[in-house]
């Protein structure tokens, strides 16, 4: 049974989902998921490193095998860009702390394996989602993006 950690990384809320798949019948099972929430006012080293601690204990709790995360978009705000590849190195940095193979998705693949439509909008990523994995207690769109970013890992590599 292969279990896979999806990170949809960000400075303010970083969204984590552990899910298993049974190779025989490809079912997939939501073990685990939620949303890292760092105090914005504390100053951005201190956001990393509460961002690196917190995602060190999830992957120590759920010990996955595989990673998948989301690759990062240049946005219209540079600052907030390159905060936000902040972010995404030190969840690439914790996966690999941990030994993990890490494999990264473009967005709009993502969405087009979940959904069918490569330019879906959350609400769409999170019904399908929350179809898949047979659960409706996903909450946030950070926890069903990386959902949807591990169930994308899943299908990708099966």
């Amino acid at each position: 049974m292969r279990k896979i950690i999806g990170i949809d990384p960000g400075i303010r809320n970083t969204g984590w989902s552990v899910i298993t798949l049974e190779e025989k019948n490809y079912n997939i099972k939501l073990i685990g998921n939620g949303s890292i929430s760092i105090d914005s006012r504390l100053n951005t080293n201190d956001r990393l490193f509460k961002l690196f601690c917190k995602l060190n204990k999830i992957i120590q709790d759920f010990s996955p095998n595989e990673a998948a995360i989301e690759e990062i978009f240049i946005n219209k705000n540079p600052k907030s860009s390159v905060t936000l590849c902040y972010a995404r190195g030190v969840a690439l940095l914790s996966l690999t702390v941990a030994k993990l193979s890490i494999t990264e998705y473009k967005a709009n693949f993502v969405k087009k394996s979940i959904t069918g439509n490569g330019h879906a909008d959350k609400t769409q990523v999170m019904y399908m989602v929350k179809q898949i994995t047979q659960n409706s207690d996903i909450k946030c769109h950070n926890s069903s993006d990386a959902t949807a970013v591990a169930i994308c890992h899943a299908y990708s590599k099966s």
